[in-house]
């Protein structure tokens, strides 16, 4: 058992995060996304208004049934098919799938998706299939108030209750247009109170909610989530919606969950056309296990020897370089664990370079370092040394800050591998080792 691990009733837990691996490595599951070519039957009654079923005992003749395609033929346009494309494409992003592909076949509208394949997988394809639809409607007529087309965003915010518990709210802005909207809805809808005296001594009174409370119902996917009325009227534009509360962990999740996906519903627009998965496969990874862990085991190997080599050459200051060393990559890959950095073919290859960056910094430093050196000498040397090759530092940045926004997921592990190694080079060299050397003189 490895990594860091905190002591649950029966079994221990994982506190950090697994490693973020990319396609390349971990394989891919490949989805086909089909345009919906059936049909769902709609049923009107005599005054031509849509009714979800003929009501027990009615006469059918009454009603009329009539077969519709779920997709219209209007709606089959390349125009549609791109902007479904880019809504999948934002809806990915906002759930913070790092890897992924989202290719458009812009004459038959199909599209092929390729996403990480584990235990979620499945889940982000059923919230990619959603329409993403949104109304605000009166409880009782169903009368629509608002609409998606009058949110500007929406997000994810957390309470905390004085008794530990958390909850979690789903936080709604609206446009300029919808904030007016909210503002003379919040009139219409807000809460109106009773007054009933309880106690005949003091006088007091209680407040309870008037049976002809006007309500307003949220509507997602076809589903209420909320019904509800407003306390205030509503004048900037904002609207936040509790979407559940708990005191541990997992119950929280779950409602962040729900709560998340419902943002992600909102940020991005509705679907235009509608699709179903044709199919979806495991696509394994070019690179087996076994040669990936051959060069893992060689870029061990190249640093088990350099480690012995410092301790050979330079004694006891070799001994602290090493430590300085070994430390400097662990804390590279504890900030790649821990800040989810997808670990691609390039980000190894990014690892190995800052590897050998590395040990070329400890060896210069050393060489000029003597055993009787003092303190002074110890920081002039160790900040003379990255000053006289600036400029191979300044390299290393501007390849990590450029890669860093790079779209491509391959890309950006290599910049984000970069500007986490030259962190953690910082803190291992400049710091640990410096002070180090430092206390070794003061002896």
């Amino acid at each position: 058992m490895h990594g860091v691990y905190s002591k649950k009733v029966n079994s221990y837990e994982s506190v950090l995060p697994d490693y973020t691996l990319a396609t390349e490595l971990s394989g891919k599951r490949v989805t086909h996304f089909k345009i919906n070519d059936g049909t769902e039957e709609k049923i009107y009654d005599n005054e031509g208004k849509e009714v979800t079923s003929i009501p027990e005992g009615a006469n059918e003749e009454d009603y009329r049934r009539e077969e519709i395609k779920i997709n219209p033929d209007e709606n089959l346009t390349k125009e549609n098919y791109k902007k479904a494309k880019e809504i999948l494409q934002g809806r990915l992003k906002t759930l913070g799938v790092a890897d992924y592909a989202v290719r458009l076949n812009e004459d038959t509208g199909d599209v092929i998706i390729e996403l990480p394949d584990n235990i979620i997988t499945d889940t982000i394809l059923q919230y990619l299939l959603c329409k993403g639809d949104f109304s605000m409607q009166d409880s009782e007529s169903k009368a629509e108030l608002m609409k998606k087309s009058d949110i500007k965003s929406a997000s994810v915010v957390y309470g905390n209750g004085q008794t530990g518990e958390v909850t979690v709210y789903l936080s709604i802005k609206f446009n300029k247009e919808g904030t007016q909207k909210l503002a003379e809805i919040s009139k219409e809808y807000i809460k109106v109170e009773e007054e009933h005296e309880h106690n005949e001594v003091e006088n007091e009174t209680t407040e309870t909610v008037s049976d002809n409370q006007k309500k307003v119902s949220m509507i997602m996917e076809g589903t209420t989530f909320r019904t509800t009325y407003f306390g205030e009227e509503m004048k900037n534009g904002e609207l936040t919606i509790a979407i559940g509360s708990g005191t541990d962990n997992q119950t929280v999740y779950e409602y962040a969950t729900q709560a998340q996906v419902y943002a992600m519903l909102l940020n991005n627009g509705e679907m235009p056309v509608e699709y179903n998965v044709e199919n979806s496969e495991y696509i394994a990874s070019n690179v087996n296990k076994t040669s990936l862990y051959i060069a893992i085991g060689v870029v061990l190997g190249i640093a088990v020897i350099l480690i012995i080599y410092l301790i050979a050459k330079y004694k006891t200051n070799g001994i602290i370089a090493s430590i300085s060393f070994i430390a400097s990559i662990a804390l590279l890959l504890l900030m790649i664990r821990y800040t989810n950095t997808t670990v691609s073919i390039g980000g190894l290859a990014a690892m190995l370079s800052l590897i050998v960056f590395d040990a070329y910094f400890i060896i210069r430093i050393l060489n000029n370092i003597k055993e009787n050196s003092s303190e002074e000498n110890v920081k002039f040397i160790t900040y003379a040394t990255y000053l006289q090759r600036f400029d191979v530092i300044l390299v290393f940045l501007i390849i990590a800050v450029v890669f860093t926004f790079m779209p491509e997921v391959q890309v950006f592990s290599i910049g984000m591998t970069l500007f986490y190694g030259i962190i953690s080079l910082i803190i291992s060299n400049l710091l640990l080792m410096r002070n180090m050397l430092i206390a070794k003189t003061e002896k």
